[in-house]
């Protein structure tokens, strides 16, 4: 009897760490080209056939907030980043590039950033914009089945801020989708990005979308030490 019950809580706590890939909202499709961005893929593949980044390195992918970290690997050292933040992507874009730009670094870590799926032209839900994380983040798992994911939140920006409260709950849908799964976590920047309850508009560059270097700094307060307790 003893053996039994251990074997239903093992199986039971099994269970707990799956993640759950259902998806929460209606199929969404692109009213754009998702290889768009294929100028910026080729400048990486230039890049690592002249010096290919050693396995087992920490990959960022995801959208401008990254590309434009430019100073990620000197600010996050001796952490071994490697960026590839591509333009203004979604999900996906990120997601139709993820071999060629993801998984080929046989990273240890991959950390995920991307928040423009609300803000295009076709109307986005935040069930949907999850659902894309969650498809990626699959899509990940079937090549690199052990590899540590972090999910980053959706920053709060001046210039989006009246869709505050649809950035909520598409962070804390993902967020949600992040605790089904024992090799996933969530880093929030929200707590360092608010001032007053607001953006901190002295963070900012001129278009209150993107990050000056204040931001970079308090993002790399927030990053490295978590960062650094799996390297």
């Amino acid at each position: 009897m003893k053996k039994h019950f251990l074997l239903l809580f093992i199986v039971g706590l099994s269970a707990c760490h799956k993640p759950n890939y259902t998806s929460l909202g209606a199929p969404w499709e692109p009213d754009y080209k998702v290889d768009r961005s294929e100028n910026a893929i080729l400048k990486f593949e230039k890049e690592d056939a002249e010096k290919m980044p050693a396995p087992g390195g920490i990959v960022f992918t995801g959208s401008s907030s990254f590309t434009k970290w430019q100073d990620a690997a000197k600010d996050l050292a001796p952490l071994p980043i490697i960026n590839r933040g591509f333009g203004g992507s979604t999900l996906p874009e990120v997601i139709h590039y993820a071999d060629r730009a993801v998984t080929k670094y046989q990273a240890k870590t991959i950390v995920i950033y991307c928040e423009n799926d609300m803000f295009g032209k076709k109307k986005k839900t935040p069930e949907q914009v999850r659902d894309a994380y969650v498809t990626l983040t699959k899509k990940i798992r079937d090549k690199q089945p052990d590899v540590l994911l972090y999910g980053v939140s959706l920053k709060p920006s001046p210039s989006r801020w009246d869709k505050k409260d649809e950035v909520i709950r598409a962070n804390k849908l993902i967020q949600d989708f992040i605790r089904s799964d024992k090799n996933h976590k969530y880093i929030d920047v929200w707590p360092v990005m608010l001032k007053n309850g607001r953006p901190d508009g002295s963070i900012f560059t001129s278009d209150s979308l993107h990050m000056n270097e204040e931001g970079y700094r308090r993002w790399t307060q927030v990053f490295k030490p978590i960062l650094q307790k799996t390297a």
